[in-house]
């Protein structure tokens, strides 16, 4: 008597998006599929899985408003690089390759400052260095001062100058905006795009006021 075969595996068409109860983000149906978490052998396949890993994330943490995003075991047990109703997650080797896939995309920069070398905090960031974390750019740095100039333009706010508390979180207008509570290492990459254009310049503070901007 043959033996019964086994079902072939699903196919993304048979699969379905789901909506994330934490979050509330539509995880797209290759997320159900057992093998997406899996880095796989074949280097075209592979390929393949890792800029469907980049749309992903760089969805998921545009919606979620995430600008940061750990190396660690518990990342990859987290949404949205753990599914629990398949029991599947990525390891942290696999976890990290998405990430390195990030930065050298341009989409996300090492954060160097959670640098860790023989299990010991570094003091310095070599070239080229991991770190412990990356900050995401959903938004890319050109792009963030792209939307920052022109809000402050549409408010009235050139030749006016401000503390970066002030721009990312002081005020009612600021909490409509997309750089509310924007990170300071994502900010100053977008100031500086702003300062090579002659369209800002920071002013180094002191105490508990914290550096400041003039927009002109």
């Amino acid at each position: 008597m043959q033996a019964p075969q086994a079902p072939p595996p699903p196919t993304r068409l048979s699969l379905q998006p789901a909506l994330s109860p934490s979050s509330g983000f539509l995880l797209p149906s290759l997320h159900a599929f057992p093998p997406f978490f899996t880095r796989q052998p074949n280097p075209q396949t592979w390929a393949h899985q890792l800029d469907q890993w980049r749309t992903l994330v760089l969805a998921w943490a545009r919606f979620t408003r995430t600008f940061r995003i750990d190396c660690s075991h518990e990342t990859c047990g987290a949404e949205p690089f753990a599914n629990h109703a398949i029991k599947r997650q990525l390891s942290l080797p696999t976890l990290r390759l998405v990430l390195d896939s990030l930065v050298a995309s341009g989409s996300a920069a090492w954060d160097t400052t959670t640098l860790f070398a023989g299990g010991k905090k570094s003091a310095t960031a070599p070239a080229g260095a991991r770190g412990g974390a990356v900050w995401i750019y959903w938004k890319r740095p050109e792009e963030w001062a792209t939307a920052i100039y022109d809000w402050i333009k549409e408010t009235g706010q050139t030749n006016s100058i401000m503390t970066f508390y002030e721009l990312t979180e002081g005020g009612d207008l600021v909490h409509t905006t997309d750089f509310y509570r924007l990170p300071t290492p994502i900010l100053r990459k977008a100031l500086d795009i702003l300062i090579k254009q002659g369209k800002a310049q920071v002013l180094k503070g002191s105490g508990d006021d914290g550096d400041g901007v003039k927009f002109v």
